[in-house]
């Protein structure tokens, strides 16, 4: 089943920053994220440059949120994340960001398995309102 459909994606790739949420012992985390990209209807990238609690918490906690909008319109992502710092998931994240950010210090690739999708467009009828879900 697909998770993200086309208007999520346009959304997607339109906005140039989004935020990631993790948490750990209770603590959350929100980080902004830039180098993202959808691998397929379920399936989200995101390069580590900068990240420290926020690996620390996906390696003790693989649930996660991305929240992102444009305007008043935008969604919230939730899934579980794994965290690949070597290996062909590793390889293939770095080798597609150096493509266009060939100076980009790449630690690590997050891979996110969408299993939710929300609205957050804040309005009546569309806030918090399930738009797709495994």
């Amino acid at each position: 089943m697909e998770i993200i459909n086309e208007e999520i994606e346009e959304l997607f790739n339109k906005i140039p920053i989004m935020v990631l949420s993790t948490t750990n012992n209770n603590v959350p985390n929100v980080v902004p994220i830039g180098s993202k990209k959808i691998i397929n209807a379920n399936t989200i990238w995101t390069i580590d440059t900068f990240h420290n609690k926020t690996k620390q918490n996906i390696l003790q906690n693989e649930n996660v949120a991305i929240a992102m909008w444009h305007g008043s319109n935008g969604y919230q992502i939730k899934g579980k994340a794994k965290y690949y710092s070597e290996g062909e998931i590793f390889e293939s994240g770095k080798e597609w960001i150096l493509e266009s950010k060939p100076d980009k210090i790449v630690k690590g690739v997050i891979e996110i398995k969408v299993n939710e999708v929300f609205s957050i467009t804040p309005n009546y009828e569309d806030a918090g309102k399930l738009i797709s879900s495994i």
